[in-house]
Order: C-alpha cells, then structure tokens, then sequence
C-alpha cells in the first residue's frame, strides 16, 4: 500500500480521534508537550488490539496414535469487551485428545491470542478457540477450553467489583462425558495451574 495513503488515513483516523477525545475528555489538549500525537496513537492501539494476524494451524498426522489428553496452560491473553471497548484479560486452558491428527503445541497459544483480538465477549471467545482448534484437528475425540479472565469494565467502572473474575468453558466430545472422567482431569489439571 501507497505510504502517502497510509499516512493520509492515520492522519484523517487521528483527527477524528481527537475531535472525539476532545469532545468527552475536558481535559484532553491535543497541543500539549504529553498529548501531542496521543489521538494518532490511540487509533493505532485499537487497530493493533481488534486486528487478528493469521494463525497457520499447522496439524501433523498421529503416527504414534497418541491416545491422551494433552493440555496447554495457562495461556496469558487480553481482549476487548464488545460491550464497552475496555480491555479484559486472563488466562485460557486448551486441551484436547487427538484423533488422526496433532497440532504443534506453539500454535494454541498462538490461537489463543489471536483470536482473542478484536471486540468479544467472553461466553463467545471461547466456543470460538474450542471450534477452531476442532476445526484444525479435524476429528478430535474431544476439546476443552476454559477461560478466566478480568473484566476492566466491571473493575474500573460500574459495579467495580476487584475481586471478580469471569469463567467460561467450552467442552467438545469426550470432555461432555462425565463417564470418561476427561472433563474432571482437565479441571483438575488446569485449576492446580
């Protein structure tokens, strides 16, 4: 892309930003010796945290036919709250038990953080990394991932409750069998982590 584009759009994205900022921030002075340049930063912040890179998913055959549970965790990961762009962040545990295929173990987190970029809620986030893990996989035996996470918007504002943190699960396959005891070893796994 043409730079003198680029540069137009950050400029024109940095204007409105700092017409926005001025308008709900009585203190904001675009002209100060600290704000200078704030406006065209805080555009390139939200497009670096709503802007999800690609993830090759890079699956091998399971030659060995590895037939256990195998667990990565904690993942460190931030996003955004759809509900009020402020930032939650935490940790996600992925889990899954191959069928004819594996997945190189850096991609989960790599799954993990990138598609937790954008405007999300957590419920939907995920059911999202459980489905593309599923996706990538191809026919697991089972999937699991749980997500605890802090929400700035219930911290910072609002109800302001510190202490609280949201938990989320999504369960796939032999994790939904509570015969198989998949699910209570995962849990079992991941709360020690």
């Amino acid at each position: 892309m043409d730079t003198r584009l680029e540069r137009y759009r950050s400029s024109s994205d940095a204007d409105l930003a700092s017409e926005l900022l001025g308008r709900i921030i009585e203190e904001f002075d675009p002209e100060s010796e600290h704000m200078k340049g704030t406006a065209l930063r805080y555009v390139e912040m939200l497009k670096e945290l709503t802007t999800p890179g690609e993830v090759d998913l890079t699956v091998f055959n399971n030659k060995p036919k590895v037939d256990e549970m195998i667990v990565v965790s904690p993942i460190s990961f931030h996003s955004l709250c759809a509900h009020h762009i402020i930032p939650f962040f935490g940790t996600a545990h992925v889990a899954y038990v191959p069928g004819s295929k594996l997945i190189g173990l850096s991609k989960i987190p790599r799954l993990v953080r990138e598609t937790a970029k954008g405007l999300h809620v957590q419920e939907v986030l995920t059911w999202s990394i459980a489905h593309l893990l599923d996706e990538a996989l191809e026919d697991p035996i089972g999937v699991a991932v749980v997500m605890k996470a802090e929400h700035m918007c219930m911290s910072m504002r609002g109800v302001r409750a510190d202490e609280a943190r949201t938990i989320t699960s999504t369960m796939q396959g032999c994790f939904l069998d509570p015969k198989k005891h998949a699910r209570q070893e995962f849990l079992m796994l991941v709360n020690g982590a």
